[in-house]
């Protein structure tokens, strides 16, 4: 049968194409589960000041699905806690905690999709020297293929 999938048809493109039974198709971008993703973003805080930690930058080639930030600090009270996606130059808030008690984690629960070069960063004011935070994301990878 002739169609997309023939590689001798001019418009033959890598078997980006599918058949419904009746005509052939140009496919949606192929992307599936490629692995869990996770990080540590706990720490002890060396000095006073603010607590940041990012995440390591999307690769080309994947799309990471977030679907969990927390942080804690078990240290003290301090002052605001945030999360942040960072997609490209703006940052845009996922979760804040204007007043975070000691021990109790701020948690964002949902889906966040990042692309090449866009990461999650966590931070929270006035922590003092020797705080200890804990602090991670989950979700997962998917390998783009073109």
């Amino acid at each position: 049968m002739s169609g997309p999938t023939d590689p001798a048809e001019a418009h033959f493109d890598k078997g980006l194409w599918g058949f419904d039974g009746s005509e052939w198709q140009k496919l949606g971008l192929i992307w599936g589960y490629y692995d869990r993703w996770g990080e540590d973003l706990g720490a002890t805080k060396s000095g006073d000041g603010t607590y940041n930690a990012i995440t390591t930058a999307v690769p080309a080639g994947y799309v990471y699905v977030l679907q969990g930030i927390s942080l804690v600090n078990i240290s003290g009270a301090r002052g605001m806690m945030r999360f942040y996606a960072e997609v490209g130059v703006p940052y845009y808030t996922v979760a804040v905690s204007v007043t975070p008690a000691q021990y109790v984690p701020l948690v964002f629960v949902g889906n966040g999709v990042l692309k090449a070069g866009d990461s999650v960063v966590v931070n929270q004011l006035s922590c003092l020297n020797g705080d200890v935070l804990y602090g991670g994301v989950w979700g997962y990878k998917m390998k783009l293929s073109m």
